[in-house]
């Protein structure tokens, strides 16, 4: 198969440390597609690293909201967007999504249940209403960390998603800014994929993707690609920021993470210098456990 698909993520500040790691892990599963990282100075880290390109966006947006951008303002025949805090754990399930978008099938990743004649639906129907003839009724919400497609066919959704994030939001703010679309750009681009026929819509659910910090889902717990087809460190507590031991063990993104920052064989090999007990904590070492433990006796 010729490489016409990219692989998009974006990050500011101190999330590219996320985006060491993601790149490490999908060129450790054997991935080899173009990666176009989009954000607001060049990081050094990713200079002359091969098949990775840095796009500069001089925004005042909150680079929550730039999804939409990043990969408008490439040239792809497939993309597939990955969030910064995402690691990629199966080569089989990029194939996979692959063989779907060529196919002209738009993917996504299932976060939770949201009925279909819900409440907020009201309101998303309300700025961007269905052209459909008879409207489907979809029953999940979507997490817009990871989502897949054709560019040819599918770039009017990321054109009305940034369009709808000018109109219905401040788009420098993060979350919880519009009382109406707490989870801002999530929100619209659940506004957006609801009126997708159901039949051009493609959906991964846990366990085939993680969200770190849940630990119960709905969902059958047997999935397509084991253990997972990615890990999604959701939430505030994103290892980078640890400066001591936690009062709790690492996560399995934790330990995903550390490997993919400190292994000298990996393509980004960043200079980043953890504690020894630290160190100890992300390998789960017995002396970081019984830290854990007291930490969490006395917490």
């Amino acid at each position: 198969m010729q490489q016409k698909t990219k692989i998009f993520s974006i990050c500011t500040g101190d999330y590219k440390y996320g985006v060491f790691a993601l790149i490490n892990s999908i060129r450790h599963c054997g991935i080899i597609n173009d990666i176009i990282i989009g954000t607001d100075k060049i990081i050094p880290e990713l200079e002359h690293i091969i098949g990775v390109e840095q796009l500069i966006i001089e925004s005042e947006w909150n680079g929550l909201n730039l999804k939409s951008t990043v990969i408008l303002e490439s040239e792809c025949d497939h993309f597939v967007f990955f969030d910064s805090d995402i690691i990629v754990t199966s080569a089989d399930f990029f194939k996979e999504i692959e063989l779907l978008i060529i196919k002209s099938k738009f993917v996504v990743c299932i976060d939770g249940i949201v009925s279909g004649n819900e409440y907020r639906r009201m309101y998303w129907n309300d700025i961007y209403p269905s052209t459909l003839a008879k409207r489907e009724y979809h029953n999940f919400y979507y997490n817009s960390g990871f989502f897949a497609g054709s560019y040819l066919e599918h770039n009017y959704i990321l054109k009305d998603w940034k369009k709808l994030t000018q109109k219905y939001l401040d788009p420098k703010a993060y979350l919880f800014d519009n009382p109406k679309l707490p989870m801002a750009d999530q929100d619209l681009f659940n506004a957006i994929i609801q009126t997708l026929p159901l039949d051009n819509l493609v959906s991964l659910q846990m366990p085939d993707w993680r969200a770190i910090n849940l630990e119960d889902f709905p969902f059958f717990h047997i999935g397509n690609f084991r253990p997972h087809a990615f890990l999604h460190c959701t939430g505030n507590f994103k290892p980078w920021k640890i400066k001591k031991v936690p009062a709790q063990s690492p996560t399995l993104y934790d330990e995903l993470w550390f490997k993919y920052v400190t292994d000298p064989t990996n393509p980004i090999t960043p200079k980043i210098i953890f504690p020894r007990v630290l160190k100890l904590w992300f390998k789960r070492n017995m002396l970081s456990r019984i830290l854990v433990k007291i930490k969490k006796t006395f917490h």
